[in-house]
């Protein structure tokens, strides 16, 4: 079931969100921590062409057109405000991810003193097949959507509206309906979003998920979002006595690990075994988890990539390092044993204050209990090679203050992301200004803000502006950077921006196709699989393709239409997008135009 080293029990992110053989995807809402935009480009060619999230399309520009025309209307992401990661290389197709983006503000904690974190990574999918068929899969996982490789978990949860089922879909209705009040009226996209939405609150009430094999329940559980959430402190977790527990949290708070290790009164044969990361044992110094085996992963198998902080306990992971990321709870009481799995660490905040989603799956001893998972995760023999942790001694850790600079900086962008503003564009002489108002009084030191694919910058002002700008460096998306002693965090946010140009988008296309073999690539991806494998392989084997050759290529491409037509005519309403935006002749040539226009004509297809 955990074993990292088998292939059955390894989940591939791009196929969880991939839809079921014969189905596309309707609708999607996803939720995160940290937003890499680059991965959101990855997730679009896992539902849009239905490829791995790390398929050589993603590093293709017209297949990554392709994905973002198909399905960038389709789906939502949540986020934390000020946790979207700055791209290395911003490109136009960055500004197509903006339909998808919603920044979530997490109102400032009094108990704990700092703002709380929109902390939870779901998905909700519908899908549907060419009879109208709807299937629905709900993945709560403990990874955020960036690129990190660190150790992390998910279960997906199927369901449809025929057949019966044993999980409950309402505290998803209380999750999608918090959802929706985070929904900003400021931004372009908010009338969609709002309505897809609206949607899938009404549609979901319908649908019976299945539990998992070998589990007899499954509970979701939604923390920190209202009246609709689950009172995590009240589990029995934290409320009772067990026979075994393993806790697997990347960051921790030392009173929570404190509660576990003194819960009061003992069963006979407890047992306690804590995972965590390295940086976190001064957090458990001083007695905190003296009944506790506290491994953390070797240091010659952390190797990985570099990863923005993830919650309220991280600010910035080491460049290069990867860790556990996972979030799972096994106790055992007698003969029941109950999985907690999802984004909750074992933190105060996690618990109390957060934002989160976690699933209890329930099953027998004989199936899952805490030996069993240290053995998947460990192998047989603990003190061996092949164990990737290892079991290590807090007697010589000293506490440690856990506030520091960069927490500071990343309050200061939470505090940043808080504040209303607002831009509008302005056309001046073929381009364009861009006017931003914050309802601030005065300077903020320390911080820089600018548009995302312009290096035109400005101290956070009550009033600013950014002068001469090409259409393509219009966005609702900013960089600011902040700055406290010589630690400085960027971060993209998102501001409301009126006047962006209609014709922005068909610029995008233009960036993107510029060339005849382009626009054959692109209708390739529209009209089907074969010709997607086809087109690459011949551009790896030779480099290049070949000239349009009327006498050869446009009857290929007319009996693909006419294929197309009957299998999936949504796909025909792609090209003649593309043949709207673009109108260079050395682009689409006229024969191309013809050859669709008779087409559309003769299948009674509408053109727009």
């Amino acid at each position: 079931m955990f074993k990292p080293t088998s292939a059955r029990d390894r989940i591939n992110y791009g196929e969880v969100l991939m839809p079921p053989v014969g189905y596309k995807l309707e609708h999607a809402i996803g939720t995160t921590y940290s937003l890499d935009l680059e991965t959101l480009t990855a997730v679009a060619i896992a539902l849009g062409l239905i490829e791995d999230t790390d398929s050589e399309l993603i590093s293709n520009p017209i297949s990554m057109l392709s994905a973002l025309q198909k399905i960038s209307d389709r789906i939502i992401v949540f986020c934390e405000a000020g946790q979207i990661k700055l791209p290395s290389k911003p490109n136009a197709l960055c500004l197509t991810l903006e339909k998808m983006v919603v920044p979530v503000s997490v109102p400032y904690d009094k108990k704990i003193k700092r703002f709380p974190a929109f902390h939870p990574k779901t998905w909700l999918l519908e899908y549907s097949n060419e009879e109208g068929k709807k299937k629905y899969r709900f993945v709560v996982m403990s990874r955020n959507m960036t690129f990190d490789h660190s150790w992390d978990v998910a279960c997906a949860l199927d369901g449809d509206t025929s057949s019966s089922g044993e999980v409950s879909a309402e505290p998803i209705v209380e999750f999608l309906k918090f959802l929706k009040k985070q929904l900003n009226k400021d931004l372009v996209n908010f009338t969609r979003q709002n309505n897809d939405i609206a949607y899938m609150i009404k549609t979901i009430l319908q649908v019976n998920f299945q539990v998992e094999d070998g589990f007899s329940e499954c509970v979701i559980m939604p923390l920190g979002i209202g009246s609709g959430s689950y009172d995590m402190a009240a589990n029995w977790l934290f409320t009772e006595n067990f026979h075994e527990l393993v806790v697997m949290s990347p960051f921790l708070t030392g009173s929570v690990i404190a509660g576990f290790n003194n819960p009061g009164k003992t069963l006979t044969g407890t047992t306690r075994t804590l995972i965590t990361r390295r940086s976190e044992l001064p957090k458990i110094a001083d007695g905190k988890a003296s009944n506790f085996d506290v491994y953390v992963m070797k240091d010659d198998i952390i190797d990985g990539e570099s990863s923005i902080s993830d919650g309220e306990e991280q600010f910035e992971q080491e460049s290069g390092k990867q860790d556990i990321h996972a979030k799972i709870y096994v106790r055992r009481k007698y003969n029941t044993t109950d999985l907690y799995l999802g984004s909750m660490n074992a933190s105060y905040a996690a618990i109390n204050s957060n934002v989160e989603m976690m699933l209890r799956l329930r099953t027998k001893n004989s199936l899952l209990n805490g030996e069993k998972f240290l053995d998947d995760i460990m192998g047989d023999d603990r003190e061996g090679k092949k164990n990737p942790f290892e079991l290590v001694s807090l007697d010589d850790i000293d506490e440690i203050d856990e506030t520091s600079v960069q927490d500071s900086v990343e309050q200061m962008i939470k505090k940043i992301c808080r504040i209303k503003m607002s831009a509008r564009v302005e056309a001046n002489s073929g381009k364009f200004d861009v006017r931003v108002s914050v309802e601030i009084d005065c300077k903020m030191d320390g911080v820089v803000i600018r548009p995302l694919r312009s290096n035109k910058e400005s101290e956070l002002l009550p009033d600013m502006e950014f002068n001469s700008l090409e259409m393509l460096q219009l966005s609702e998306f900013y960089v600011v950077s902040a700055t406290i002693d010589d630690c400085t965090l960027d971060r993209v946010i998102m501001i409301p921006t009126s006047g962006i140009p209609e014709g922005r988008d068909a610029e995008i296309i233009k960036n993107v196709i510029k060339t005849k073999n382009q626009f054959i690539e692109y209708v390739a991806f529209i009209l089907g699989d074969d010709y997607v494998q086809s087109f690459l392989e011949n551009k790896k084997s030779s480099g290049e393709f070949g000239e349009w050759e009327q006498n050869s290529a446009m009857p290929a491409v007319y009996e693909k239409m006419l294929k197309t037509s009957v299998s999936d005519p949504e796909r025909l309403g792609e090209i003649q997008y593309i043949t709207k935006a673009i109108e260079e002749e050395e682009i689409i040539p006229p024969e191309f135009r013809e050859m669709y226009e008779v087409f559309c004509n003769t299948l009674g297809i509408k053109q727009v």
